[in-house]
């Protein structure tokens, strides 16, 4: 029985971990935005984020539920985190930040709205690039005290222009849905 029970948990491990990120995530909102408890879970999040797809592809239980999980749970933190932060980031980032942001986040919801309209589901993508800007808007809180806001912020909205571009492109060119595609490059 309790060999049955040890097979169960290894083939839903990476679903646990992302459900735990869901959990975290949730505990987030009640936080004190850049407090201690709040860089608990925020890291919390960050590392169960990187964990599940490599306890999936370790143990060889990749799924497309999983990375389904995945996906919302990243949503649901990237909402979660939005909600805490933004009065703080109004104060902080430049005005032309928050109106760039806006046009990056028009893009990205436009290859939501791609992928959905030509594979009749929801299609978040995990190339290279959204990683890359994903890594950045993750270490944020991290470095809003010790970097210059103007500096941090054109940084983070190149990093994240791009990877929506690049999504986007990837949406409009691909002729089936393949969410492990890495880079336009390979299309």
């Amino acid at each position: 029985m309790l060999f049955i029970a040890e097979v169960v948990a290894i083939k839903y491990f990476a679903n646990i971990i992302s459900t735990s990120r869901i959990t975290a995530a949730i505990v987030l909102i009640f936080a004190m935005p850049l407090s201690l408890e709040f860089f608990i879970l925020y890291s919390y999040c960050g590392i169960t984020d990187v964990l599940d797809g490599v306890v999936a592809r370790r143990t060889h239980t990749e799924s497309k539920s999983g990375a389904f999980l995945d996906s919302i749970a990243d949503i649901i933190f990237l909402v979660v985190t939005v909600i805490r932060l933004l009065p703080l980031l109004f104060e902080i980032v430049p005005r032309w930040g928050l109106i760039v942001s806006v046009g990056i986040a028009a893009i990205r919801i436009s290859s939501y709205v791609v992928g959905a309209v030509k594979f009749h589901r929801f299609t978040a993508l995990h190339i290279i690039s959204n990683k890359i800007a994903g890594a950045a808007l993750f270490l944020v809180p991290y470095m809003l005290q010790s970097v210059d806001a103007d500096i941090l912020t054109a940084v983070v909205c190149v990093l994240a222009g791009i990877s929506a571009l690049e999504e986007l492109l990837c949406e409009i060119k691909s002729k089936s849905y393949n969410p492990d595609i890495r880079t336009i490059f390979e299309m």
